[in-house]
């Protein structure tokens, strides 16, 4: 289990941001499906809503590989519905831990 398991499963069942470091960047999102790709690697699925990018869009879809990730923190604010793009059991993970609507 990753250590950030607890927090983000959290995040996505009571439906609150996650601030999540990544790289050298800190990058506010909204946490939609966590879980393993097909060639092994852990993901978080998420929607940025504020923050720095490498592809320099600070709004959007993005995966996060967790082997990347070095702090995930559960904030008090919370969104009011997925993502009107959202996809349960999307195709890109072999496996999945939670996600919206779990």
């Amino acid at each position: 289990m990753s250590r950030f398991e607890a927090t983000i499963c959290e995040a996505i069942a009571s439906m609150r941001l996650l601030l999540v470091e990544y790289g050298d960047t800190a990058r506010l999102v909204q946490p939609h499906v966590y879980g393993d790709d097909h060639a092994g690697d852990r993901l978080l699925s998420a929607y940025q809503v504020s923050g720095e990018s490498a592809s320099g869009a600070s709004a959007g879809w993005k995966f996060f590989r967790m082997d990347r990730v070095t702090s995930v923190t559960l904030s008090e604010q919370r969104f009011r519905a997925p993502r009107p793009e959202f996809q349960r059991n999307d195709g890109a993970f072999a496996r999945i831990i939670c996600q919206l609507g779990d």
